[in-house]
């Protein structure tokens, strides 16, 4: 019993090391990508789209 309890705590700090590094790759694939609803992005969309629209017309 003893020699579980001693595993315990390894265990614990296993799965919290985990778990905070996921959060910290998911916090940084968030704040690298810009959604496409900011206004920035949908002026960079439209500037992109206007001249693909006047050369086929």
């Amino acid at each position: 019993m003893s020699q579980q309890q001693s595993k315990f705590p390894y265990l614990t700090v296993g799965i919290s090391i985990l778990l905070g590094c996921l959060f910290l790759v998911f916090f940084f694939l968030a704040v690298s990508n810009q959604p496409d609803y900011m206004p920035s992005q949908q002026k960079q969309n439209i500037q992109k789209i206007q001249p693909a629209h006047s050369s086929t017309e």
